[in-house]
């Protein structure tokens, strides 16, 4: 099965991202496909094609790194783009993160790793991927996009706090993806670092 390690998003965050999304649809940026609100999540590694052995080993294996970390607070900022704006591909809002999420990320690769899945070769780079650029991306969109990436900067911002990884399943159809939650991995209770 395709599956993924990620921070699940409560509904009234997904409900506000998305809404983010279709002010941007509705802006008359075109040529971008948006992800459903209801699959909008922070990844923390993808795992593609894995096995059900593989599933139980995270079973096992991910609450052990889980209970290491204390509750934490992100904060969403503004959007983005990668590569960048002369050909950007995906078009993301902002994660400004404390430390323990780099640490997690980190120790999620090394478990992930024993499993054959091999690291990433880009530095882990927390965002939230609100659409894709197709192909009919167009140069009024690419203007009318840098026009609402530097609006947003300032204006867009949201806070949750984050008390588990999750481990989805990543099936795809013809509309879209969809994402069923496999299981929890629960944070200790400790105070937020």
């Amino acid at each position: 099965m395709r599956a993924f390690i990620a921070i699940e998003f409560p509904k009234d965050i997904q409900h506000q991202l998305g809404n983010l999304a279709q002010n941007l649809r509705s802006s008359g940026l075109r040529g971008v496909r948006w992800v459903a609100p209801e699959n909008i999540h922070l990844t923390l590694k993808f795992l593609g094609d894995i096995k059900t052995e593989s599933v139980q080993f995270l079973t096992h294996h991910l609450p052990t790194i889980a209970k290491a970390y204390s509750p934490f607070t992100l904060h969403l900022h503004g959007l983005g783009v990668f590569p960048g704006l002369r050909h950007p591909r995906v078009l993301w809002v902002g994660v400004v993160a404390p430390t323990p999420l780099f640490d997690l990320q980190r120790d999620i690769e090394a478990l992930t790793q024993r499993l054959g899945v091999p690291p990433e070769n880009r530095p882990f780079t927390p965002h939230v991927t609100l659409g894709r650029i197709q192909a009919d991306f167009g140069p009024q969109d690419q203007a009318l996009l840098e026009t609402q990436l530097q609006a947003s900067t300032s204006t867009f911002h949201m806070s949750l706090q984050v008390n588990q990884v999750a481990l989805f399943r990543s099936d795809l159809f013809p509309t879209g993806a969809r994402y069923t939650l496999l299981f929890h991995a629960d944070f200790s209770e400790r105070d937020e670092k």
